[in-house]
């Protein structure tokens, strides 16, 4: 028991202060006391106990709330001093038990007590009783009580509320009653008695049933008491005797009552006198009868109510259309029927119409027989009298749901092509059309995936799901939910009406209906290449689709495809066109934090096309930078400090080429060109290049299995692959401690593909790869092979070297897993397909530095970006480059007579010249050319049984500017030697200078380079006329004679090439000398021509000079 400060008193904790008490510590009690507090302690009923002539107060935990703040003083204690306030009116009580030895009951005794702090009435049950003591006495008084207030305040409001409803009823203008929970008539108003003549005797009861019509008695009293029965309100009419004896209808009308605690109390109901207008009814009747034979011969349905709204009548037109019991729709009836979604605006429209006398019309749905909702129109008029009284609704339903579908299809289209207009994400594309199919077919699941057809699985990012059906996102196989995929594939709507009885469906069936799928729809989605996504709906019912349900789908799918596929090339390109003035670190940052629309592209590409226009830029500041740094030079001879400066800043310059030449070197993933090797042979060969790469400190050893088969894999990727892993091996041990390569045989059985996707059982050749390392923690283990990903510090990785391992084994039809524990270090295991036939021929792994040349190579491809990539780096390793962008233009130049050593063509182009072709006529017009094809996928016309065709030089898409070089230089030292040509002398190797001054027309817009170079000229001896653009260098030529142009290839006003076959056709002597700082310097011009890469030295213009100049350096270079 807590006090009313907080404190908790429990009766027992007190007897400790007993023996401040008159009757003193408990062990001092008399026998009868310490018996009777004993018992009362353990009840669970409201007792306290008055002992001896001061009645000293003993009470229970049960009774101390009763008593409020008075406990816990009052316990022990003369009740005079404690029940103060009423003791006037308890002790005559007490003292009349005490003295007669007689027990006192008495129920909802009302006592004043202040327990609160403030006087209160409350009230009681109490139950007093005498206990005698030692002596046969009355010792003490034993008070059992039970509080009652709260009930009988509870139930004077209600006899307040009582009064003053019958007052209220007693006024009313209308016959008021009440009931009791038996039905029996407690109250009936004056109203009543007025009209019936009855007496008060006479209608209580169930008496006021005798007023009724004898022929309604029986039915009035059925209805009531089935509606008593059921505690329900009802509504009935019946004829009701008035005082005069002649019968009137009556409406008796009434709502059950309840009391606060849920009981039920009866009813409170009215009657009204409706017999003018129940005779108008009638006679309105009898003149419908002709209106229902009218109304059946129309294709309409027609309905008709009373003026309360209560429907009486229906055309049979109605009936055949819901289906519905004749009848069963009366009344309020036919709001069973109405779609769900629909009935509350309807009962809306309707409930305003009848309140106001207002026209109805509504657009909603309508259950058909068929068991599918259709839209209808429903109107309705009333039929008023001349004083304005509604004396009936007519009303009916037109059938529009063609019409309503076809206009909502419209408009859902519409809304779709309006909301994903300013929608740049893919994803909320595809779930704004989820939600619009939804909203129109109502299906249980909408979804679209994208399709593999080879493996004949749809992958699905998201799908729309009715409440309580599961969601099929994720990766899905077509077989296992039927054969449909073949229809699919052919380009062929699915449409299952029952999954139980579609022959492609019916042995799925079981699992179909447990998804929520016993119908669907499946649209294909097809492109150049085939089936490539799938847009569907399903039904957990049997559905009769329509053919506007399967048109609507279809047009759709088409529109989401479209929607999809232009954003995903919209992004593309506003990345390829967005602003490149921030440092070539923020860039290269940006592309990492777009890996997941880089990974739905070709990411290297990509990369490569953003960071070729960064080069244009930095490239050009470099020159600016590299010509001030020469011209320097001189100046500072002899002053070692300043010397020393400068080399440092031209060590700067030549690193930052560097890295703008790597930047433009990024390739695609290439296509893999697989050979028969022994991997341990193969990797003895690599010793030496991997302990350069891992560095002194690191220990290095490769264990060889015995046996070991041989695998079908690309050599070149192969080296790649294990170069990465060691590079990423050394910096996760951070140069010290042990690297291992293992190689050995392996059996991926069926239990282990079991638990790993995208593998298959069988032989493979395993190269494990192990460090012991910092390692990876588990939260990232799933992610080390997604492209940019890296746990390396900021600046010191890439994130592409293990993606491009999992993707270099997953296309060679191989498998990879990693293992890494933190602090111990991580094994990477590449599994290669096991190849039964011998090698191919013996693998030497290339290696060293990568070499140029200033040989001519015509460059044909179709592909604007990929040939301007590939002419580029051909440009910035020392080549002079023509370009075609197909087979004829390629021939064109070829048949020209201009010098090629090397025709660099794509297999397949556009046209109707193939690649073959052209090499096959190269060769008749020009014996020494070299062919190198290039493709970024197997081509049936040099590629034959898997393998290239005798004599055939194959480099793979995507390629780097290493493998590209090194294949160059391979395929030129195979060819018959036709000329004296050698590479390109790199930056700053000693060279003859021309010494004879030459005639120099110098055409550059960027005034800085131009100013430098023109001085670096100069100071050589020659004579130099500056121009800043094309139109300035014809002007130029027309009045003096030149013996060298030297020209930037991007000039503002015309291309540096066509300027330079401009002039040579005025000046067939002219040389010319191209400068480029990207992959714009491609020459289309006359041999001769050679071309230098920004920044470039002094010493590289002066190579470029000499070589153009001389005998051996001209057009057949």
């Amino acid at each position: 028991m807590t006090s009313d400060n907080g404190a908790i008193f429990r009766v027992e904790s007190l007897l400790d202060s007993m023996k401040d008490s008159p009757v003193g510590p408990q062990e001092q009690w008399p026998q009868p006391l310490h018996t009777t507090f004993g018992t009362l302690l353990a009840s669970p009923h409201q007792i306290v106990f008055f002992w001896g002539p001061q009645y000293l107060a003993f009470y229970n935990e049960a009774y101390a709330p009763t008593i409020g703040q008075k406990h816990p003083g009052a316990f022990g204690q003369p009740a005079e001093v404690y029940w103060s306030e009423l003791w006037d009116d308890l002790k005559p009580l007490l003292d009349q038990v005490r003295e007669t030895g007689c027990p006192v009951f008495i129920k909802d005794r009302p006592f004043e007590i202040d327990r609160h702090g403030h006087l209160e009435t409350v009230t009681f049950d109490i139950a007093y009783s005498a206990v005698p003591g030692d002596d046969g006495t009355v010792a003490g008084v034993l008070c059992i009580v039970n509080e009652t207030t709260e009930r009988t305040a509870s139930e004077q409001r209600l006899r307040e509320s009582e009064a003053r409803f019958r007052n209220m009823a007693d006024h009313a203008p209308v016959i008021m009653w009440v009931v009791d929970h038996t039905g029996y008539c407690t109250y009936l108003n004056t109203r009543w008695y007025e009209f019936t003549g009855q007496s008060l005797e006479e209608a209580e009861g169930y008496g006021w049933l005798d007023a009724t019509h004898p022929d309604d008695k029986e039915n009035a009293g059925n209805v009531f008491m089935e509606a008593l029965a059921r505690q329900e309100a009802f509504r009935l009419e019946y004829r009701l005797r008035r005082h005069d004896g002649v019968y009137r209808w009556a409406i008796d009308a009434a709502e059950p009552r309840f009391s606060p605690d849920g009981r039920f109390l009866g009813y409170i109901g009215s009657v009204i006198d409706i017999d003018e207008r129940h005779e108008m009814e009638r006679r309105l009747w009898e003149s419908e009868s002709g209106l229902r034979t009218l109304t059946n011969a129309i294709d309409q349905m027609v309905w008709s109510t009373r003026p309360d709204g209560f429907h009486d009548f229906y055309n049979d037109r109605w009936y055949a259309f819901t289906g519905v019991t004749p009848g069963s729709t009366d009344g309020e009836g036919w709001d069973v029927i109405v779609h769900p979604d629909d009935l509350a605006r309807t009962q809306a429209t309707w409930q305003h119409s009848l309140g106001t006398g207002e026209p109805y019309e509504i657009e909603y749905r309508l259950r058909h027989h068929s068991g599918r909702y259709r839209w209808v129109i429903g109107r309705a008029n009333p039929l008023v009298s001349d004083s304005g009284q509604v004396l009936r609704w007519y009303g009916t339903c037109t059938d529009v749901h063609e019409l309503k579908t076809a206009e909502l299809q419209r408009s859902a289209i519409a809304d779709f092509d309006k909301k994903v207009a300013s929608v740049s994400d893919p994803a909320d594309i595809v779930a704004s059309a989820l939600l619009t199919v939804s909203s129109i077919l109502t299906p249980s699941r909408v979804g679209y995936g994208m399709i593999d057809r080879e493996r004949e699985t749809v992958f699905i990012e998201q799908d729309w799901t009715a409440p309580g059906t599961q969601s099929l996102a994720g990766l899905n196989r077509f077989r296992d939910y039927g054969l449909f995929i073949e229809d699919l594939k052919r380009g062929h709507t699915v449409v299952v009406s029952d999954a139980w009885e579609d022959a492609r469906t019916k042995d799925k069936a079981a699992v179909l209906e447990a998804i929520g799928a016993r119908a669907s729809i499946n649209i294909p989605v097809t492109e150049q290449n085939g089936l490539v996504a799938v847009f569907f709906v399903n039904k957990a019912t049997v559905t009769d689709w329509s053919a506007d349900d399967v048109s609507f789908l279809a047009d759709m799918a088409g529109r989401l495809h479209n929607a999809v596929e232009r954003r995903r090339a919209e992004t593309g390109l506003r990345q390829l066109t967005e602003s490149l003035e921030q440092q070539v670190h923020d860039r290269t940052e940006e592309l990492r934090k777009s890996e997941e629309r880089l990974r739905q592209s070709q990411k290297l590409e990509t990369i490569g096309k953003l960071t070729g226009g960064v080069a244009h830029d930095f490239n050009n500041l470099l020159q600016v930078v590299a010509g001030n740094l020469q011209l320097l030079q001189k100046d500072v001879t002899g002053n070692d400090r300043a010397e020393r400066r400068v080399t440092n800043a031209m060590a700067g310059v030549a690193r930052g080429a560097k890295l703008a030449s790597q930047l433009l070197a990024f390739g695609r993933r290439q296509a893999l060109d697989p050979k028969v090797i022994n991997v341990g042979r193969f990797l003895r060969d690599m010793d030496d290049m991997l302990r350069r790469s891992i560095g002194e400190a690191i220990e290095l050893e490769t264990i060889i299995g015995g046996g070991l088969w041989n695998c079908l894999a690309d050599p070149a990727q192969v080296e790649n692959a294990v170069l990465n892993l060691a590079i990423n091996a050394r910096d996760a041990m951070d140069g010290d401690g042990k690297l291992t390569i293992e190689v050995g045989n392996a059996f991926l059985d069926d239990e282990y593909v079991a638990k790993h996707d995208d593998v298959e059982p069988g032989q493979y050749v395993l190269i494990s790869v192990s460090d012991t390392g910092s390692g990876i923690p588990t939260e990232f283990i799933d992610q080390v092979f997604e492209p940019f990903f890296s746990t390396k510090a900021e600046g010191k990785g890439t994130g592409l070297g293990l993606s491009m391992v999992f993707g270099f084994v997953k296309q060679s039809g191989g498998h990879v897993k990693i293992y890494s524990e933190v602090g111990h270090g991580t094994t990477v295991k590449m599994y290669l397909p096991r190849a039964t036939a011998s090698e191919d021929r013996e693998t030497i792994v290339q290696t060293g530095p990568v070499v140029g040349g200033n040989e001519t190579i015509l460059v044909a491809e179709d592909d604007d970006e990929v040939r301007n990539t590939v002419v580029e780096t051909l440009t910035e390793l020392g080549y002079k480059v023509l370009k075609a962008p197909n087979a004829e233009a390629a021939l064109v130049i070829v048949e020209a007579g201009l010098q090629i050593d090397l025709l660099f063509t794509d297999v397949v182009m556009p046209g109707s010249m193939k690649s073959p072709v052209l090499a096959k006529k190269a060769r008749e017009r020009q014996p020494g050319i070299a062919v190198l094809y290039t493709s970024g996928y197997t081509e049936n016309s040099i590629v034959h049984g898997g393998r290239l065709d005798p004599g055939v030089e194959l480099l793979s898409k995507p390629y780097t500017r290493e493998a590209l070089a090194r294949k160059i230089r391979a395929v030129l030292a195979d060819r018959p030697q036709r000329s004296s040509t050698s590479p390109m002398p790199p930056s700053g190797e000693p060279i003859s200078r021309v010494v004879s001054p030459l005639r120099i027309l110098l055409v550059e817009d960027d005034e800085l380079i131009r100013m430098n170079t023109a001085e670096l000229l100069r100071e050589q001896g020659h004579v130099v006329v500056e121009a800043g653009s094309a139109e300035g260098a014809e002007r130029a030529a027309d009045a003096q004679f030149f013996d060298v142009l030297v020209a930037d290839i991007g000039l503002p006003d015309r291309g540096g090439d066509v300027l330079a076959t401009s002039l040579v056709a005025k000046l067939p002597h002219l040389k010319v000398i191209f400068a480029s700082g990207e992959s714009d310097g491609a020459i289309d011009v006359p041999a001769g021509a050679l071309s230098v890469v920004k920044p470039y030295s002094l010493d590289q213009l002066a190579a470029a000079l000499a070589l153009v100049t001389t005998p051996s350096g001209t057009a057949d270079g």
